[in-house]
């Protein structure tokens, strides 16, 4: 009787245990039971209107395929999200026994927020991840000019150029007008994309580098200037301010010693002119080279051709030798004559009247002679009848 009732007990367990292996024997995919959401970032400060992006790993703990509805939650409003895998916006994925999936999270804070902790939850199964964005301060609805570096030195008549980015912190599409208030004399202009540009279109919460050209005017005092610039239009404005620091100018002036700037000469002939050299203005001047521009076939030698430096107040003198053509005619010709360096430059044309030879005059003298004779041979020989 005993037996018969252990044999009974071992012949249910049996057929117990055989019913609980078919219940649960493992398939291909099944619910989500045992996933795991990771990033290592789960709490992210944002500025307003900043992109930031999560990448997370869908991990699988089982030794089975598991399948997972992905979901991502949040009480906030207007905060953009996307949230894919490969590139493409997926609700469910299927990860392999041990293995991992590539989610990636991008969230778009608003422009318009104020300060403080925002939470989010991404979902996948029953795996659930928290995340928290930080923002620092309250966001704005407008625009504004960023400077890359605000003041510059530099001499007068020397141009000054200026990075400026201009951001638009606004939900919609703006067109931006470009304008400077320099002082008199000064010039300021805009490049975009290496176009001069009066205006500039920006997608919302977009922005773009803006070149701002300025020339100071010729001999303008040493000083700072101040130069106020706008990007504004209807809805928004953008300001900022760029300052050019004036030390000093360049001037240089050229001129004869004797201040006449007519000479006489002869064909094949040269004359010596003195040129002056002077800095007129605030800042040295180096490698000061002169230089002029002559009629057909003849030559100016400057001694010296070259003066190395030039301090402010100070004068050189260069000796300008000019030899005329052997074939030049009586009469009146231009020349000019220059002094260059890479800050300033200075010219002076000069009236060279080349007289006739001597040798010609003589001639002439004889001819006149050679014809009184012969007038005077005539006269005798046929006067007489």
């Amino acid at each position: 009787m005993l037996k018969a009732c252990r044999r009974a007990f071992m012949l249910a367990l049996s057929i117990a245990l055989l019913w609980t292996g078919f219940a649960f024997s493992p398939g291909t995919a099944k619910a989500a039971t045992n996933l795991e959401l990771y990033t290592p970032y789960r709490q992210l400060t944002a500025a307003p209107g900043e992109s930031i992006t999560y990448s997370i790993e869908l991990i699988n703990h089982t030794s089975s395929t598991q399948l997972a509805n992905i979901g991502f939650t949040t009480n906030h409003k207007d905060w953009v999200y996307d949230l894919t895998t490969g590139g493409k916006n997926v609700q469910q994925v299927a990860v392999k026994a041990g293995e991992a999936q590539s989610l990636n999270l991008r969230l778009d804070v608003p422009l318009q927020i104020d300060a403080g902790q925002y939470q989010f939850k991404v979902t996948a199964g029953d795996a659930s991840l928290d995340l928290t964005v930080v923002v620092a301060e309250k966001g704005t609805f407008n625009s504004n000019f960023e400077i890359e570096q605000e003041n510059m030195e530099g001499y007068a008549g020397s141009d000054f150029t200026f990075s400026a980015t201009l951001r638009n912190h606004t939900a919609e599409e703006q067109t931006y007008a470009l304008a400077a208030s320099p002082a008199s004399g000064w010039e300021v202009r805009f490049q975009s994309n290496s176009n001069y540009v009066s205006s500039v279109t920006l997608e919302p919460n977009a922005s773009q580098t803006i070149s701002v050209q300025v020339t100071a005017p010729e001999g303008v005092a040493a000083g700072d200037y101040q130069i106020p610039i706008t990007a504004y239009n209807n809805a928004t404005k953008a300001e900022a301010q760029i300052e050019v620091s004036i030390i000093g100018s360049y001037n240089l002036s050229l001129k004869t010693s004797d201040e006449r700037l007519n000479t006489s000469i002869r064909a094949g002939g040269n004359s010596t002119i003195e040129l002056i050299v002077e800095n007129t203005g605030t800042a040295a001047l180096e490698n000061i080279s002169v230089s002029s521009v002559t009629p057909t076939n003849w030559q100016v030698q400057f001694e010296p051709k070259t003066i190395a430096s030039l301090e402010p107040g100070k004068t050189a003198t260069v000796q300008a030798i000019i030899t005329s053509s052997e074939d030049a005619l009586p009469g009146d010709y231009a020349m000019s004559v220059s002094a260059r360096t890479d800050q300033k430059s200075a010219d002076a044309s000069i009236r060279v009247t080349v007289k006739s030879s001597v040798l010609w005059g003589w001639i002439g003298v004889a001819i006149i002679v050679a014809v009184l004779l012969g007038i005077y041979s005539l006269f005798r020989r046929y006067g007489r009848r």
